[in-house]
């Protein structure tokens, strides 16, 4: 592992930002040599993947490490199912598309989601009605003490957009195992999606991942053109009483369990920020859940920003708005 002093960080915000130290992570034992780097420079470490759902401040501290252990390699398979490991640094949406080309199915509704995959368990992506979670038999991690662990389903903690990864910041996912259905699993039951598929009698799954490549693409801005981290904030959750309260006001509320789940979109929309810029930075006008770096915005106008968002939807609605993003420094 090459580990350099002030290491340029890749992310989708195009924010200028340098660690302490950093390197490229491609096999497991790399991240043994990074941990016997902090530990014996007394150093943090921080792993990212492609800096998809990240705010950077301009320098971190510690050794920054970019994960790049790639690789998919079948464990079990069947009529029925295909078990997979998949590492860490692949891309996620190439990993999708792989998928389908394989015949492995149940990811469609999440193709197009920007990262890679092992940044997958830690926000339990989902989209369109679907959660990775409902794929994931087990996470493949190495802990800050250096031993490698597999966690469970049944410990990984999922919920709506968090793990137990989250509250484990020592723990770097190395892959990522995920049981696929070998027949087609179509879920369409989103309003969007099902009209985008309407017209089609018995949509396949490739038909519901372009469907779903199609809303991703009108809606949401290309980062590579337009510098964003994808949805900025979390659809709130509330109760049923608060549900049927807001859906009188014109709100959509969506079951999640027993609670419900608010467009955050809708908010952000009706407190009048859509389309909304401050130099910058802005609301993208198709879709005000994205903030977007239109250039030159710092980190700190971009958390000022989302500020000023987050507390114009809780002045009109008391709604509080989470940030989805984690913001690192």
């Amino acid at each position: 592992m090459n580990i350099q002093p002030q290491y340029a960080l890749e992310n989708t915000f195009g924010l200028p930002s340098k660690a302490q130290w950093g390197g490229a992570i491609e096999q497991i034992s790399d991240v043994h040599e990074a941990l016997d780097f902090v530990q014996t420079n007394n150093l943090k470490l921080t792993c990212l993947g492609a800096g998809s759902n990240v705010i950077l401040q301009p320098q971190l501290a510690g050794l920054v490490c970019s994960i790049r252990i790639t690789g998919v390699v079948v464990l079990e398979e069947t009529d029925e199912f295909v078990l997979v490991e998949v590492g860490a640094g692949a891309s996620w949406h190439e990993f999708v598309l792989e998928s389908l080309s394989r015949s492995w199915f149940g990811l469609e509704n999440l193709a197009l989601i920007p990262g890679l995959v092992g940044a997958g368990p830690v926000q339990n992506i989902g989209a369109y009605g679907v959660e990775l979670s409902q794929f994931v038999v087990a996470v493949n991690v190495v802990d800050g003490e250096g031993a490698e662990r597999q966690v469970a389903h049944k410990d990984c903690q999922f919920a709506y957009r968090s793990s137990v990864f989250k509250a484990q910041p020592d723990w770097i996912i190395v892959s990522v195992v995920l049981r696929l259905s070998k027949l087609p699993l179509i879920e369409i039951s989103y309003p969007d999606l099902e009209n985008a598929l309407k017209d089609l009698a018995a949509p396949s799954p490739e038909d519901v991942a372009q469907g779903v490549i199609g809303l991703r693409s009108g809606k949401l801005p290309n980062p590579a053109e337009f510098a964003n981290a994808g949805s900025f904030f979390k659809n709130p959750i509330v109760n049923g009483e608060q549900s049927i309260e807001m859906q009188a006001q014109g709100f959509k509320a969506f079951a999640h369990g027993e609670v419900f789940k608010l467009s955050a979109a809708q908010l952000i929309d009706r407190a009048g920020w859509k389309g909304i810029r401050r130099g910058d930075v802005g609301c993208w006008p198709q879709q005000p859940l994205v903030i977007v770096n239109y250039g030159g915005a710092s980190c700190s106008d971009i958390l000022s920003f989302a500020e000023d968002v987050a507390h114009g939807v809780k002045e009109q609605y008391q709604i509080q708005l989470e940030l989805e993003p984690s913001v690192l420094s």
